[in-house]
């Protein structure tokens, strides 16, 4: 008999959970566009090789306008990643190189430090740290400066802490950060 009467109080479980999952997205979307405010916007608007006697780079003169979960996010401690993905020689040649900000509240500054390097660049104000934003240099792969190739950037959303990450990966445009752009060949300095 209690086998009889819990089979309906499950039905009706199931479908409330069908419910909420297929409304979830729209609740999500409703949410963000609340709080989000102005999209993020990103842009290459040069590209060009640079080989010098420290080995070769990709100058990059970027715009990028991060929206404010993102900024509050920086400056509540939560690194964001910037990954650079380089292809280079028809494909042949591949590097992701990866920009880190982070923000260190106990000595009140921001930091701009490529993956792989022990120390970075450090900013007092986070509009400095911004400001720098504008113009940087990726290092390129040995032979990536030899032929033309793709640089694509894009805000990393895996490397985001996990109660953030989820709400990222499923598709809200709080965390879209993209731009593309191509390059030549470059000369020796």
């Amino acid at each position: 008999m209690a086998m009889a009467s819990s089979s309906p109080h499950w039905s009706r479980i199931r479908r409330a959970l069908r419910v909420l999952v297929l409304a979830l997205p729209v609740l999500m979307t409703g949410c963000r566009s609340e709080q989000a405010g102005p999209a993020a916007e990103a842009r290459i608007d040069a590209a060009r090789v640079l080989v010098g006697p420290s080995g070769a780079a990709l100058e990059l003169d970027q715009s990028l306008r991060f929206n404010p979960r993102m900024l509050d996010a920086l400056s509540n401690g939560i690194a964001l990643r910037l990954e650079y993905r380089l292809r280079a020689c028809t494909g042949r040649l591949q590097a992701r190189p990866a920009l880190w900000l982070r923000y260190f509240p106990l000595t009140q500054e921001y930091e701009l430090r490529w993956q792989g390097e022990s120390v970075g660049r450090r900013f007092e104000r986070r509009a400095a740290l911004l400001a720098a934003l504008d113009r940087v240099r990726v290092p390129l792969a040995p032979g990536m400066a030899e032929c033309a190739g793709e640089v694509r950037m894009q805000l990393d959303r895996a490397a985001l802490p996990a109660p953030l990450r989820f709400p990222a990966l499923i598709g809200l445009e709080d965390w879209r950060l993209r731009a593309r752009s191509d390059w030549s060949a470059g000369a020796p300095a």
